[in-house]
């Protein structure tokens, strides 16, 4: 663990535990926004929750179309969880405590963050559970985008299984460039886990069961995703593998050293 030399972060140390007033304050978060206004909002429904890990480092990875994504994951979770979010929001010392409070930690986007990996790796070494978005930032269409290999990297060294979930609905209740939410509702699918090598292993998983083990989220991702858009009312259309942008990798995650 290291406090981050950021003047933006206010001295923060990303990846500590979280403090007992941290912890309650964002228990009362969670009990506002998921009891008040995302369950009059989205109506959220949840299917397989019970097949996330009672307890052990788990790594939680959501499909992403909407701003509401993270609220909605986090009022389903059984466990509380720390949350990858983009760097750039935080942007002073004051939003850096209070998104810190909630459990989110910053990631710099395409490109091989080091020091977020080893937050991670500190996180779920506690036996916490972890929330990594694969698509890295929020997309559009039925098809989910070619994944960052970060998540089964970091659940490979971790010994975490990955869960994958599928969020139905929310690009109805806030698509990109809307500001206000609109009601919609919500169906949040939870897949069974995904181990990446094996966890009771201290050798690293080569590079090709890395990557194959992405191929394997997506696809597994896509499952889940399916389902859930079809549960909410929202189904995806067809698509074929030619649709232009599906097979791009928009935010690639490469390693430097």
């Amino acid at each position: 663990m290291a406090v981050s030399e950021d003047p933006k972060h206010g001295g923060a140390d990303f990846g500590a535990a979280v403090t007992p007033g941290a912890r309650r304050f964002k228990k009362l978060a969670t009990f506002v926004v998921a009891k008040g206004v995302l369950s009059w909002l989205c109506r959220i429904e949840t299917v397989g929750q019970d097949k996330v890990p009672v307890s052990g480092p788990v790594i939680i990875a959501p499909t992403h179309r909407s701003n509401i994504d993270t609220p909605l994951v986090g009022a389903t979770l059984p466990r509380d969880a720390r949350f990858m979010a983009k760097e750039s929001i935080f942007k002073s010392p004051f939003w850096t405590k209070f998104l810190v409070a909630l459990g989110g930690f910053p990631v710099k986007r395409g490109a091989f963050d080091r020091e977020s990996l080893n937050n991670s790796r500190d996180i779920l070494a506690r036996g916490e559970m972890l929330v990594v978005y694969p698509e890295g930032a929020r997309q559009e269409g039925p098809r989910i985008k070619p994944v960052f290999e970060g998540a089964v990297w970091i659940a490979a060294r971790a010994g975490a299984p990955i869960v994958p979930v599928g969020i139905g609905g929310s690009h109805g209740v806030m698509p990109i460039g809307v500001k206000l939410p609109r009601p919609q509702k919500v169906v949040v699918v939870f897949g069974d886990p995904i181990y990446v090598g094996d966890p009771e292993s201290s050798k690293r998983v080569p590079r090709k069961e890395l990557e194959q083990a992405a191929l394997d989220l997506r696809e597994r991702l896509q499952e889940v995703f399916d389902a859930a858009q079809m549960a909410a009312g929202t189904p995806n259309r067809a698509w074929s593998e030619d649709e232009p942008g599906i097979n791009d990798r928009i935010e690639p995650w490469t390693e430097s050293s």
